[in-house]
């Protein structure tokens, strides 16, 4: 096992690790189909982008893990969503951002439904769907299409939108009467009536590469609104696919417990030395907290949320380019 102040990496298959202070961060090296580190009701929201069958960039991935179709992709994520039922609490809310693909297959060109199956596998694993988001990127070109120019019948609709699918975990989550973290992680009126709106075309998609590798991050400000629309300072957050961590350096970043599990050996790596990295300080060198806004002196908790009610932005990550997943 290894740690900081603010970052404890550990495999996925240890037991499991104790409560952490605020805005602490919890790498696990492993699978999200097998979670064992993470106990049971343990995580008060998941906030994810899985690999999206389907898509070339993922097949690998889905490969290595004996799925080479789009069912037996499918049937990989369904294995997650059951593990993230087992550790949230109950009331609690997944998030999953996903979108549809395009691909020809043995000669014929045709839509996976990506959101479709994740609506059933999620169902399935025993949570409730809620009204879900369309993200609408506003980077993609408004006359872009596919297919025949300007004659019908064999053009095809621009996918220029991906979903954020929303599920909850029985019931509505219980709170005390005037609970002061809930208090103090409300957000505005303005911030309510632009969130809760079911189409958001003003997010800008994330840098889709890290060196050589495309790596399919989403924007840290899609990340943010989520956790601050579904979980209060305080709780923990998980991310299955943590992928490049834009959700751990979110939640962290608002005050919240961040879990992130990665499969992938280089990304992994690439994970763990990335806050570090723009911090210019290796994990064991950094005595610090992860945010650079927090005193090192003082945990992200109930003194922050005073002054800032929540609404620390994370760290932007570069340049305005569409984000087609993860």
């Amino acid at each position: 096992m290894r740690g900081t102040d603010r970052v404890l990496t550990v495999p996925c298959s240890a037991a499991s690790v104790g409560r952490a202070s605020d805005g602490f961060v919890r790498l696990l090296r492993g699978d999200a189909r097998r979670m064992d580190a993470v106990s049971d009701g343990s995580v008060h929201l998941v906030v994810t982008s899985p690999p999206y069958p389907m898509i070339p960039q993922w097949d690998d991935v889905f490969r290595a893990q004996g799925a080479s179709d789009y069912d037996a992709m499918h049937a990989v994520l369904d294995a997650a969503w059951r593990e993230c039922h087992r550790v949230l609490v109950p009331g609690g809310i997944l998030a999953v951002v996903v979108g549809d693909a395009l691909r020809r297959v043995d000669g014929e060109f045709r839509l996976w439904p990506n959101h479709a199956s994740v609506l059933r596998g999620a169902g399935a694993a025993g949570f409730r769907p809620l009204p879900y988001i369309l993200w609408k990127k506003p980077t993609n070109k408004p006359n872009a299409f596919l297919g025949s120019g300007f004659l019908p019948p064999n053009a095809y609709v621009t996918l220029d939108c991906e979903f954020v699918l929303l599920f909850r975990k029985g019931r509505l989550r219980p709170f005390p009467s005037h609970d002061p973290e809930r208090m103090a992680s409300r957000f505005t009126r303005a911030e309510r009536d632009r969130w809760f709106s079911q189409v958001w075309s003003d997010v800008r998609g994330a840098p889709q590469r890290a060196g050589a590798e495309r790596t399919g991050a989403f924007p840290s400000e899609l990340a943010t609104r989520l956790i601050r629309m579904y979980s209060v300072r305080g709780d923990t957050v998980l991310d299955p696919f943590a992928g490049t961590g834009t959700t751990l350096w979110a939640a962290e970043a608002l005050g919240r417990r961040a879990i992130g599990v990665e499969r992938d050996e280089d990304r992994f790596r690439r994970l763990v030395l990335s806050r570090s990295s723009r911090e210019g300080a290796s994990p064991r060198e950094r005595g610090a907290p992860m945010s650079p806004s927090v005193p090192s002196r003082a945990p992200v908790g109930r003194r922050a949320s005073r002054r800032t009610g929540g609404r620390s932005p994370p760290r932007r990550r570069g340049g305005d380019t569409a984000a087609p997943n993860r």
